[in-house]
């Protein structure tokens, strides 16, 4: 019987670990979330540059001849803000979801519930990073307004946020084995 108790003490002492380092890790995406927006907000004059320029393509490379690309370009500084205030939101929200979600799973780690609402929060706040990041800046910045060719080139960190929320997104969605 001795065996039995301590085999299931065990068994929750193990549940309990992957449950705090869910919930460390899905903490840590939504501190990122919450500093980036912040910091726009902040030094909101910094990463305007960034948007308006691509926005714009008024940085192209010179080597690059894209004249045809080039009629996609938003000029207008409404739209342009328009289109920053909608990345920082994003960013905000994806970072207050997964730091809520980090929360539920860490009430999980000390035994009182809420890992599935947990891991959801966050699924729904690596959802919006993966709109931001990847669809924002890959898709749209990328290739829409050609960022690849640009002086203000964000892709690369764009994809390295992407591939990290990602595998981060696989691991916390993991059934939780004894």
């Amino acid at each position: 019987m001795l065996e039995k108790f301590v085999g299931n003490e065990q068994l929750s002492i193990h549940l309990r670990i992957q449950y705090l380092c869910k919930a460390v890790l899905a903490m840590s995406i939504g501190a990122f979330g919450l500093l980036v927006a912040s910091g726009n907000i902040i030094d909101y004059d910094s990463n305007w540059q960034f948007v308006r320029h691509v926005l714009a393509m008024d940085a192209l490379e010179p080597w690059f001849n894209g004249a045809a690309l080039q009629s996609r370009a938003v000029s207008d500084p409404s739209w342009q803000r328009l289109g920053y205030g909608a990345i920082i939101a994003g960013e905000m929200a994806c970072g207050l979801l997964c730091a809520a979600g980090g929360l539920l799973m860490l009430k999980a780690a000390a035994g009182r519930g809420g890992l599935a609402w947990g891991k959801s929060l966050f699924t729904l706040g690596a959802l919006l990073a993966v709109l931001v990041w990847y669809f924002g800046f890959a898709v749209m910045g990328g290739e829409y307004f050609a960022m690849w060719a640009s002086k203000w080139n964000g892709q690369m960190k764009a994809y390295a946020f992407v591939g990290f929320i990602l595998l981060s997104l696989v691991y916390i969605r993991q059934r939780e084995e004894a």
